[in-house]
């Protein structure tokens, strides 16, 4: 598993980690987890007292993860203390920016005195006094994105989301928080191009990535969404989105042929189309066409092939569009 606690490690973990299958012991009932080699035992000893403290009991990698994110927690809560008027001081001026400009309720809201409210302000060029000059610029103040920022970030997501994760079966939300963790650390080492991670691994492959791992967020999210909704229901929600996609004057897709290839040489033909009301399914289904036998498609595989569907038309309107804009030139012309 990747190490997340400290960002100047000089052995980052790789971006997909694999798993030796010979290393994986017994771990309880209805467990298995990979058993820690001597030599990882004793850097993790090592490390663990040079911060001053002592490595616990454990054998396997779950168990040192779990203390490694103990002890990042710990860091992250100490480096966010530090700047916790900083960080305020920046949400005071947020909320200002967006169009809060009633100084007692920013106090309120922040459980700080009014004085401490208009000093925040004014350290981030705020004048809450001048009117005149708060109507004529409503507008945000730009704040760009910062690898140490979202490296905290991610430790504190870290911090929730690990214990959630290491059970027999977390369930697709904690599996998604989980994905989302890793993403937050490849933003972070893709904005710090010093880091060990960017490095050694490069901007392509920490790129590809983070959009691996976003991909699995959104796998487990329509694994939760489809949980326990009827056939009727996801239908229905497809027909709806269709319509209000027509409506909008958006391309969807009507249907699509995909020709799978296999490396033994066999290939498949599937034609996927959506199911009108002649159909034996709700209108609004996604239904497979194949002279193969296929299985009863599940909610969770309704939902990503009209995700795909919806990225094929959304994808393709694009160049589509300009096509459009270039003929009205020439006709013009």
């Amino acid at each position: 598993m990747p190490e997340h606690d400290d960002p100047a490690h000089e052995d980052p973990a790789p971006p997909l980690p694999r798993t030796d299958p010979t290393a994986v012991t017994p771990g309880g009932p209805g467990k298995t987890v990979a058993a820690m080699p001597a030599e990882f035992t004793e850097r993790l000893r090592e490390r663990a007292e040079a911060d001053g403290g002592v490595l616990l009991p454990g054998g396997t990698y779950e168990e040192a993860d779990m203390a490694r994110a103990a002890l990042a927690a710990l860091r992250g809560w100490a480096a966010r203390r530090e700047r916790l008027s900083a960080d305020r001081a920046d949400l005071m001026a947020a909320a200002w920016w967006s169009g809060h400009r009633n100084v007692t309720e920013l106090a309120r809201s922040a459980d700080v005195s009014r004085d401490t409210a208009y000093a925040d302000l004014r350290s981030r060029g705020i004048e809450p006094r001048d009117k005149a000059a708060a109507a004529v610029d409503p507008r945000p103040r730009y704040a760009p994105l910062t690898a140490d920022a979202v490296h905290e970030l991610g430790l504190l997501m870290d911090s929730v989301a690990r214990p959630a994760i290491l059970t027999d079966d977390p369930g697709p939300l904690a599996q998604a928080a989980w994905d989302l963790t890793t993403a937050v650390f490849r933003i972070g080492e893709l904005l710090d191009e010093d880091s060990d991670a960017h490095r050694r691994w490069g901007r392509d492959e920490l790129a590809h990535d983070l959009v691996d791992r976003l991909r699995d967020v959104l796998e487990h999210a329509q694994a939760y969404a489809a949980d326990g909704v009827s056939v009727e229901q996801l239908a229905g929600r497809a027909l709806a989105r269709i319509s209000d996609q027509l409506a909008d004057e958006q391309w969807v897709v009507e249907d699509a042929t995909v020709r799978l290839t296999h490396l033994n040489g066999d290939r498949v033909e599937v034609r996927i189309r959506q199911a009108e009301h002649r159909d034996l399914v709700p209108a609004g289904w996604t239904l497979l066409d194949t002279n193969r036998p296929l299985g009863e498609l599940a909610g969770t595989e309704h939902l990503a092939i009209r995700t795909a569907l919806d990225t094929i038309a959304e994808t393709l309107t694009r160049p589509l569009a300009n096509d459009e804009e270039h003929t009205e030139v020439e006709a013009a012309e």
